[in-house]
């Protein structure tokens, strides 16, 4: 007794058939999933895992107050000896000197040391020529500490430099129109700290007429500068590289997902395609022959005669000179063509199995 051979199909994958509708509609949410992770990776490994940022460590200024005292010659007009800043008008017929000093002051938020040096001239700025004269030469000062300060008296021989105008004037023949006369103060200063290292300067002026009856000194006696010391320091975003690896993660994932529905499942139509085909090539070379209907062979037959290939069952058709009938069964991947005759059915079925097994020339 002959065994029944089984073959042995564990190592062949299965394919499983679902609708087509439903299998496109997967794959279709499934790439627009894969879409979006990749987008995100992509931004994800774009934006840097870290990053230098400017932070301050310490803030200082810088502050310049003039002050001055105009003394006066013996005069009726003024019953002192002298006018404080914007007490009164200062004749220059009745000034004997004038006598300004400058305290500047340089205030940190750290301690380290502070080493500086300052410098102070005199200008006269005329609308044809200037001329400057040395005051002080970079004049030292140091300090340990969060604040340094200093006061730098001054005479003004208001006199003098108007004698200078007059003379110049004189000399080139051209009047110069609107000669004023301003003190400058420059300042550098370097302070170490533990923070790092603050380099700074820091400028400011006092401003005066000249060539007038009057003499007129600026009303603002004070100025205050500031400003700050920053460091960049490397900042870790830990975020970025989690989301680089939840991304690379998801579209490997996404992507081993989409590959297997794809390749693991096919349409429910694709049976039934080959049996249209083989249709198909049926009605194009022997269609007029053909005839569908809706009404199934007899169920009552005298005799029946089955053919196995559909080349067989035409020749009949045209032998009796007879119709050939199509009909398609409940299943709709079944099909029977049949030939009726007054005793005998001629019937030729075309199943999905013989669809695979034979072609049709």
């Amino acid at each position: 007794m002959m065994k029944k051979i089984q073959k042995n199909h564990t190592n062949k994958p299965r394919i499983k058939i679902i609708k087509k509708t439903t299998r496109l509609i997967t794959l279709t949410v499934i790439s627009i999933i894969l879409l979006i992770s990749l987008i995100a990776t992509i931004m994800a490994y774009q934006t840097p895992p870290t990053t230098l940022e400017t932070i301050t460590v310490a803030h200082y200024s810088h502050t310049g107050d003039y002050t001055y005292l105009v003394y006066l010659k013996n005069n009726t007009l003024y019953e002192m000896p002298f006018l404080l800043p914007n007490q009164g008008i200062y004749f220059k017929q009745i000034i004997d000197n004038i006598n300004a000093s400058l305290t500047y002051t340089y205030q940190s938020d750290v301690t380290g040391n502070i080493v500086g040096n300052y410098t102070m001239y005199a200008e006269i700025n005329t609308d044809l020529w200037t001329k400057k004269y040395p005051l002080f030469e970079q004049i030292p000062f140091t300090d340990n500490n969060k604040t340094t300060t200093f006061t730098q008296e001054f005479p003004i021989n208001y006199s003098f430099y108007d004698d200078i105008v007059n003379q110049i004037n004189i000399e080139t023949g051209m009047i110069a129109s609107n000669p004023k006369l301003i003190f400058y103060t420059n300042v550098i200063l370097q302070q170490t700290t533990t923070q790092g290292t603050i380099h700074t300067q820091y400028s400011t002026d006092l401003p005066m007429t000249l060539g007038q009856k009057t003499l007129k000194i600026s009303e603002n006696l004070s100025s205050r500068q500031t400003g700050i010391l920053t460091q960049q320091t490397r900042i870790d975003h830990q975020s970025v590289v989690l989301y680089r690896n939840l991304g690379t993660a998801s579209v490997l994932i996404v992507s081993i997902i989409f590959c297997g529905i794809f390749l693991l499942t096919k349409n429910d139509v694709e049976e039934e395609s080959e049996t249209e085909k083989t249709i198909k090539k049926i009605y194009k070379r022997n269609g007029e022959w053909i005839h569908k209907t809706t009404t199934p062979p007899p169920a009552v037959l005298q005799h029946l005669l089955r053919f196995s290939s559909i080349e067989d069952i035409i020749k009949i058709s045209e032998d009796l000179n007879k119709p050939l009938f199509h009909y398609t069964t409940s299943n709709p991947s079944r099909h029977q063509f049949y030939v009726l005759d007054a005793t005998t059915t001629y019937l030729y079925e075309l199943s999905p199995e013989e669809t695979k097994s034979q072609s049709v020339s």
